[in-house]
């Protein structure tokens, strides 16, 4: 029984050390799944993406290169001269009006400063000869108009003589007159009578007569004094020598006028004065302006590029910095020419930045051919397409609040983005794309699929 059992254990032990080696090479099976499950993930993996692919290639075109640009500002020296103070450093925020160079001439030119200083002391020394020949005028006058009042009281006095002694004479030959009225009638009388002769008649009407033509000619002469009297009271003297004034009052008039003269120059010379000044005040402004001159940020952004260092020296014009301005920020993209008439401007699309996976809404704002010019030295960034495929530019505002949020407040000037158009015509275009997805999905099933299965 023993022996039975034991043969019995012992064909079993064989049994099972056959079965054993029959099982042992089970392992690499195991091995096998594990490959076959790996194929699977990546298949899987494959079709993930291919999915994604088919999404945004077929159902939703898309550019082909994009980049996010801004208009970039250069700001320039207004003058000759050293930079004393400058710009902290590229990337450095800037605010507008913000005080970034200050620049020293040290070539400042100051030949119309000094021509208007030479003018206005070349005025002002012509108005103090004025002044001395007006004052000489003056003193002149004052001198002539004593000496021709001295003239007119002693012509004046002349005259009342003249007056009181003509007045006399005429007095005098009044009384003659009475007296020869008398004779003569008493010669009438006695001539009637026969007691004087004819002779001593005739001499006595004579004699009244030429008394009367003497009060005649003292009455004359005694209104033409009192006329002269009158107009020498008022400067004019009438007589043999003198025309309407005596000399002395002619050369007063002449003094008045040049007088008048002189003073209008000086008037026009002190006009003219006042202008030199006043230019001359500016003109000095303006150098003092110049002679040290600051330039400021044109606008909020950031110091793109820094073209000068403090102590350097400019010439008038020559860059000093760029500054950007990231809140003005857009997107510029290549899309295939092909596509043009699909395009339009003010169509609604999506932007996404590389690495982000979040879309931006954004608006079509300026399209242009391959052909087209456009001065790029004005952009902060510049789109350099990769693909020698035909294509045009299209340029996407996005609105700078989403931009900001996107970006968490970093500026993203440079940044690749896509942007992408969803309308009906464009899904047409996805015949490409939607063939390279069944090539990309057969090479999958190919590497899962072993050949003959």
């Amino acid at each position: 029984m023993q022996t039975s059992r034991t043969l019995a254990f012992t064909g079993e032990d064989i049994i099972t050390g056959a079965v054993a080696n029959e099982v042992s090479p089970r392992p690499p099976k195991r091995t096998s799944s594990w490959w076959r499950f790996g194929k699977l993930s990546l298949a899987l993996a494959f079709l993930a993406a291919a999915a994604y692919f088919f999404h945004e290639e077929v159902w939703t075109a898309t550019s082909l290169e994009g980049t996010v640009t801004a208009p970039l500002i250069t700001m320039r020296s207004p003058i000759d001269g050293v930079v004393t103070t400058s710009a902290t450093s590229i990337g450095a925020a800037v605010h507008q009006h913000e005080a970034l160079f200050v620049i020293e001439a040290h070539q400042l030119d100051t030949r119309l400063r000094a021509e208007l200083a030479a003018k206005l002391a070349a005025t002002q020394q012509q108005v103090r000869v004025l002044d001395r020949k007006s004052a000489e005028l003056s003193t002149l006058r004052q001198q002539l108009q004593t000496r021709n009042q001295v003239h007119r009281d002693a012509t004046l006095a002349s005259l009342e003589s003249l007056s009181a002694a003509t007045t006399a004479e005429l007095n005098r030959a009044k009384a003659v007159v009475e007296r020869t009225q008398r004779e003569l009638a008493r010669a009438t009388l006695l001539s009637d009578k026969g007691l004087i002769p004819q002779a001593n008649l005739d001499d006595t009407v004579l004699a009244a007569r030429q008394a009367h033509f003497e009060v005649e000619r003292l009455t004359a002469s005694l209104q033409r004094l009192t006329v002269e009297r009158t107009a020498a009271k008022h400067g004019v003297l009438l007589g043999e020598g003198y025309s309407d004034a005596p000399y002395s009052q002619q050369r007063i008039d002449e003094l008045a006028a040049r007088l008048i003269e002189a003073n209008t120059e000086r008037a026009s010379l002190q006009q003219t004065q006042q202008e030199l000044a006043s230019r001359l005040s500016e003109e000095q402004r303006r150098e003092d302006q110049m002679r040290t001159y600051t330039v400021s940020a044109p606008s909020n952004g950031i110091l793109w590029n820094l073209h000068i260092a403090a102590d350097g020296v400019v010439a008038r014009n020559s860059p000093l910095a760029d500054v950007v301005d990231c809140q003005s920020a857009f997107v510029e993209a290549t899309v295939p020419e092909s596509r043009y008439d699909s395009v339009q401007i003010g169509e609604m699309v999506q932007v996404k930045l590389l690495g982000n996976g979040r879309k931006l809404a954004g608006t079509i704002q300026a399209v242009r051919g391959q052909s087209a010019v456009v001065n790029r030295e004005s952009l902060a960034a510049s789109l350099v397409p990769r693909r020698a495929t035909e294509a045009m530019t299209v340029a996407v505002a996005i609105a700078p609040d989403a931009l900001q949020q996107a970006s968490q407040g970093v500026c993203q000037i440079g940044r690749s983005a896509k942007v992408y158009f969803a309308s009906g015509d464009h899904r047409n275009a996805g015949a490409q794309p939607l063939a390279s997805l069944i090539s990309l999905v057969s090479s999958a099933y190919a590497a899962v699929v072993p050949h003959g299965r």
